[in-house]
């Protein structure tokens, strides 16, 4: 449900952090930070694509590089039409510009790898919701982080696995290899059982609204109907 209040963070004015203050690459704890572009265009697709790539040049100054950001959410565009109105109110007299004018805010969210073997595992918002540590899927938008899992496993982890409920375009993460009866389209990675002491992790908890399951790591599920806890993630 695209209707879902969004606990993982949205981008901001241009260049806001909205978490952590960005680290280096070589961090030994992961460091995540979302920035923001704004840009203008004659064209709708020219000013979401300037506003994009100004996100990433905001994210490249601060140390990140771009294999490490994903575009977060939705673009806001809107048409200015021939006058643009920041302009004018920046100048004693009104700024014709020619043709329309189109304005575009985006942004990206970028992480930071915490340890050696581990992968981000990230929601998705598209036809439904999606968990996966795979890349970006046609058709979807990231949504936002929900913490690191181990590649493989490690003492106090269990299983993370990748679901989809027969018949439907419905996936969720269980703990089950056997997807608790359901299609297994893989495994996603090891979170911990249980918080493990003198290690940074969130809750990774699994929840449903109007029949679709979606990850959280909101402990109410953001509202939501919560179907039990999958897990703790490194944070």
């Amino acid at each position: 449900m695209r209707t879902l209040t969004r606990l993982l963070g949205t981008a901001a004015a241009t260049g806001a952090v909205l978490f952590a203050a960005a680290l280096p690459a070589s961090a030994a704890t992961p460091a995540q930070a979302n920035y923001s572009g704004d840009a203008t265009s004659s064209s709708a697709a020219g000013a979401k694509q300037a506003a994009l790539n100004a996100a990433y040049a905001q994210a490249a100054r601060a140390g990140f590089g771009s294999a490490q950001c994903l575009p977060l959410g939705t673009p806001d565009v809107w048409n200015n039409g021939p006058l643009n109105a920041r302009a004018t109110a920046r100048t004693a007299a009104p700024q014709i510009l020619p043709g329309n004018q189109w304005e575009a805010t985006w942004g990206v969210q970028c992480t930071t790898q915490p340890a050696a073997n581990t992968v981000n595992l990230n929601r998705f918002n598209g036809p439904e919701h999606l968990s996966t540590t795979g890349p970006e899927p046609s058709g979807y938008y990231l949504e936002g982080s929900l913490g690191w899992l181990y590649t493989s496993q490690v003492a106090g982890t269990v299983p993370l696995f990748s679901c989809k409920v027969w018949n439907s375009t419905d996936t969720f993460t269980s703990q089950a290899g056997n997807c608790e009866g359901q299609q297994y389209l893989g495994e996603l990675g090891f979170a911990y059982s249980t918080p493990p002491a003198g290690v940074a992790t969130r809750v990774l908890r699994r929840c449903q609204v109007n029949g679709e399951h979606f990850d959280s790591n909101d402990i109410n599920c953001e509202g939501q109907y919560g179907e039990g806890v999958l897990g703790y993630t490194l944070d």
